[in-house]
């Protein structure tokens, strides 16, 4: 009996757990430590940010300068509330299933959603369906709906050409063009540079080759259970 509870006690104790955290894991001699990005780095989150502040640049820029001169401030409150609100639900479908959501605290570090509060217990186990659907419409919307305000702005000024001048119109032309192409470069380099190597084995756009993501479900037993429970093959 002592023997059974001191088991569920070390279960619960490390079922958070990940060699991505582990500082003994024995990194030096891993076979897959080029292949993942299973380490927090300063340069990779960088490189994540440095991906859509471009976009992000773009496009609040754009919302802002348009606002400035129509006088409807309500669209960046609605892409606000949004972003917020599509952060908060991503935390729960996408975020807490990555090994690096295994960390103790109430701060998220990863390499993408840094400094985060992490509302939600880890889930070892991969994506279910209804999450992977409801991520592609949020990921769907992020896009569309800083798009759909600049779109707004661009009619209701193209609707009183007489009201506001030939330049502002063009610039918000211009500002929209970029935004399309900045946020079209992101998502590309991300599915290209980042999706690759990433931890989240689940998440729909993950590409990391099965054989890889075999080999670190060896070496994370909490893991490799929840996923083998959730009917994954392991070859």
């Amino acid at each position: 009996m002592n023997n059974q509870k001191t088991t569920q006690s070390e279960e619960t104790r490390t079922s958070a757990i990940t060699c991505t955290w582990d500082e003994t894991a024995n990194c030096a001699s891993c076979e897959i430590k080029e292949k993942l990005d299973c380490k927090w780095e300063m340069k990779l989150l960088l490189r994540f940010f440095f991906l859509f502040a471009p976009a992000l640049s773009l496009v609040f820029g754009a919302i802002i300068y348009a606002a400035v001169f129509i006088g409807d401030w309500w669209w960046l409150g609605v892409v606000l509330g949004y972003f917020a609100l599509f952060f908060i639900v991503e935390t729960r479908i996408l975020c807490s299933h990555c090994p690096y959501y295994s960390e103790e605290g109430l701060v998220l570090h990863c390499l993408a959603n840094h400094g985060f509060i992490k509302f939600y217990r880890y889930h070892p186990e991969p994506m279910s369906k209804v999450e992977k659907i409801l991520l592609i419409i949020g990921f769907l919307f992020f896009a569309l709906v800083p798009l759909g305000a600049q779109v707004y702005n661009i009619i209701i000024v193209g609707l009183s050409r007489e009201s506001y001048s030939q330049t502002f119109f063009l610039v918000l032309l211009v500002l929209f063009g970029l935004s399309i192409v900045s946020i079209a470069i992101g998502f590309i380099l991300l599915f290209t540079r980042i999706c690759p190597k990433c931890v989240n084995f689940s998440c729909p756009w993950n590409s990391v080759p099965k054989e890889i993501v075999d080999d670190y479900l060896t070496k994370n037993p909490v893991m490799k259970k929840a996923w083998i429970e959730a009917d994954y093959k392991l070859e």
